[in-house]
């Protein structure tokens, strides 16, 4: 039988860390982890991930695929709404709770700088914003609600000093907005609107290149913004009236959504945009839809989706998005 030294020439190379910029095809022994890796081009895939300790829906999170912040939500047994997790890509754990009750409002930012604004005002104040530091949540400038009962389904995106909130609807309900407010770390302002109703859309990136897609009244419509206008994206296969609140991630020209409808097949699939066009991705094993939240600002494809329902989900899928990838390489 041929071994790895005949056919490379040198033995497998063993080492306490991963290589910081490994080639396709390399091959190493990690003596931290114990694990033999190696870098190889995968294709696109969802994959099982940590539990959360309540079902959630209608929370808000952010962060990247190893460091993630969850917060608020309908969170069952117990039916509480401001409880805190943090994820290092294998388990969620118990975070300092948000101030107060949080539900279907808007929410941006990665692990050590979170935020979280708007929301249903019959589940706590509806013009409230918290920002979380990576261990604790502070009070932010006060956000206009659309309705006099708050608002909901809001878009996030951005970071926490320099953020958008997007659209939304007003509660009562079913009135839309095409209202785009931005924030600067102490205070919200009014910004550029977006042409047509956009509550309850998926987006995602800073607020100089921000993107949306699917809305309770543009169900197939994507939009670009550059920091001062929007302009229209490429059209989504499968119309999506339900990508809310964070059912998207990614920067303008890798971007994904992942469910958003409620009824299989297509409640299931993701959908990919390069900047110019949509396409239909890999498929989770769970329909998630009106509540689900996905890693924003995570800079990549590469992220996670949990929560939602139906049923009220504890299950979190981490995807990966087709590239290179540094995996460990088993027996099996």
């Amino acid at each position: 039988m041929a071994t790895y030294i005949s056919i490379n020439g040198n033995n497998i190379p063993i080492t306490s860390s991963d290589p910081s910029n490994p080639i396709n095809g390399e091959i190493w022994y990690n003596t931290t982890s114990s694990t033999l890796k190696g870098r190889l081009y995968l294709a696109a895939a969802w994959s099982s991930g940590g539990t959360v300790p309540q079902a959630v829906q209608g929370g808000g999170s952010g962060g990247t695929q190893t460091a993630a912040w969850l917060a608020g939500g309908l969170q069952y047994p117990g039916d509480t709404k401001n409880k805190t997790w943090t994820y290092d890509g294998s388990s969620w754990t118990s975070a300092p709770n948000v101030p107060n009750n949080f539900f279907i409002g808007g929410s941006t930012g990665p692990n050590s700088a979170g935020l979280l604004f708007d929301g249903h005002a019959s589940y706590g104040p509806g013009t409230a914003t918290y920002e979380w530091d990576g261990s604790s949540w502070t009070g932010g400038g006060a956000i206009t609600a659309i309705g006099p009962g708050g608002s909901q389904y809001i878009t996030g995106t951005g970071t926490q000093t320099a953020a958008l909130g997007i659209g939304g609807i007003g509660d009562p309900p079913p009135a839309g907005s095409p209202r785009v407010l931005d924030y600067n770390g102490a205070s919200w302002t009014t910004g550029t609107v977006t042409p047509g109703d956009t509550g309850g859309a998926a987006g995602d990136g800073p607020d100089s290149a921000t993107w949306i897609g699917g809305a309770k009244s543009q169900t197939t419509s994507s939009l670009e913004y550059n920091g001062s206008s929007w302009t229209a994206g490429g059209s989504i296969g499968t119309a999506l009236p339900q990508g809310i609140p964070a059912q998207g991630w990614g920067p303008q020209t890798s971007a994904i959504i992942a469910g958003g409808t409620s009824s299989a097949p297509t409640s299931t699939i993701s959908q990919t945009y390069d900047g110019t066009s949509w396409s239909t991705g890999a498929s989770m094993s769970q329909t998630r839809v009106n509540g689900a939240q996905g890693s924003q600002s995570a800079g990549t494809q590469t992220g996670f989706i949990m929560g939602g329902y139906p049923p009220s989900l504890d299950m979190t899928e981490e995807y990966q998005a087709e590239g290179p990838a540094t995996v460990s390489i088993t027996s099996s």
